[in-house]
């Protein structure tokens, strides 16, 4: 939606969206004049299947990344819908949009060969399951990658798969962004949101707050950040964990409630908001002093890194994945991902909060960072990347 809405202000294309549908997306997309959304509905028995296999994943083989059992048929009959389309009508360029399951559409009614040179892979995660498909994805115009880093594992993977990696041309970055003007240290309409989450949570405005956001799992390092916390025993200081399982779903998983006993050990100092709205997010990081993502895995481009940069807030991260390429040591104590992690978390939350000064420098540079990082800068990224 942040392309449309940008496009919708500066044209640079005419665009078709291909979405499952769920709950408020017809209002959401209502009034858009460059973007046509079609929205696929999956029937009552689709719907049925897919509860059958996600209770069989729980409940029978305890799998432990579930939400990857949550929308397989779904996802399929998708497939089946958009391959249709894409056969009955004429495009000047197709976007697969990260899972390679999608390169499924290319396989039916001869599309590959019909769309030949036109097919963009906009990548956000590494592929370790090609699902049939890597002769579609090696055929791909160009990979456009949230970092370096993502993109250099595509090329790896496809070098195991097919002894022959990406061309040169075929490699390209498009960083991610966030609405800068919305996550804006310098609006007051932001910051005094941020008291009001404060005092929601019940946290004094004299306190010292940091914030992790992101989906409750293990490798986001909660776990790490949470044990930090306890030994770091900051006076008159609170960990917010913003965020929840699995977006805004009843779903509570076994990490998720070994998180919550842990905090018990910090008393009333951690503090689980759940699922947040996105646009309650702004005055969630201006809630905060600190901003704490200590991801344990190579994470390609978290949103929250952006976020916490364009919200004016002091970082503390990892060396993990894409995280470097967007956050510098000027705005961020970025940390190895090693035995000593935990630890070196204690110090740096105790570092920053005993200087509010060294908060507000590492704050400022992070957002001239972000500065770069703005939705206008993402579509202009993207007709650059399509002109080439």
């Amino acid at each position: 939606m942040v392309m449309a809405r940008e496009n919708e202000k500066t044209p640079q294309f005419d665009l078709t969206v291909f979405s499952a549908w769920a709950d408020g997306v017809d209002e959401a997309a209502r009034g858009f004049v460059r973007t046509e959304f079609d929205f696929v509905h999956a029937p009552w028995f689709v719907r049925a299947a897919d509860r059958c296999v996600y209770a069989l994943a729980k409940y029978v083989l305890h799998k432990p990344k579930l939400m990857s059992y949550r929308y397989i048929v779904q996802r399929l009959w998708y497939i089946r819908y958009v391959a249709a389309q894409l056969a009955k009508r004429d495009f000047d360029a197709v976007m697969i949009e990260n899972h390679a399951t999608l390169f499924m559409t290319m396989q039916k009614h001869g599309n590959m060969g019909k769309y030949a040179g036109k097919v963009y892979y906009h990548l956000h995660n590494e592929v370790t399951n090609d699902f049939g498909c890597k002769a579609e994805i090696a055929r791909v115009r160009k990979v456009l990658g949230v970092s370096h880093y993502i993109v250099g594992t595509l090329d790896a993977f496809l070098v195991k798969a097919n002894g022959r990696g990406l061309e040169p041309e075929q490699k390209s970055v498009w960083r991610n962004c966030v609405d800068i003007a919305r996550f804006n240290p310098a609006d007051a309409a932001v910051q005094s949101g941020g008291k009001t989450f404060r005092g929601k949570l019940g946290i004094p405005e004299d306190a010292t707050v940091l914030l992790f956001s992101g989906r409750l799992t293990p490798e986001k390092g909660a776990r790490e950040l949470l044990e930090a916390f306890v030994k770091a025993d900051i006076d008159n200081a609170y960990l917010v964990i913003a965020g929840a399982f699995f977006f805004n779903s009843n779903i509570v998983s076994p990490f998720e409630r070994e998180l919550h006993e842990l905090a018990k050990r910090a008393g009333d100092r951690i503090k689980f908001t759940g699922f947040v709205d996105y646009k309650d997010m702004p005055s969630v990081y201006a809630m905060a002093d600190v901003c704490c993502l200590p991801s344990i895995w190579d994470d390609p481009a978290p949103l929250a890194v952006i976020e916490s940069l364009a919200s004016g807030r002091a970082l503390i991260t990892t060396r993990s994945g894409g995280i470097p390429e967007y956050a510098d040591d000027k705005a961020a104590v970025i940390l190895e991902r090693d035995g000593r992690l935990t630890a070196n978390l204690v110090d740096a939350m105790r570092d920053f909060a005993a200087d509010p000064a060294k908060r507000a420098a590492y704050g400022a540079h992070g957002r001239e960072l972000a500065e770069r990082l703005s939705t206008a800068a993402y579509l202009n990224q993207l007709v650059e990347l399509i002109g080439e």
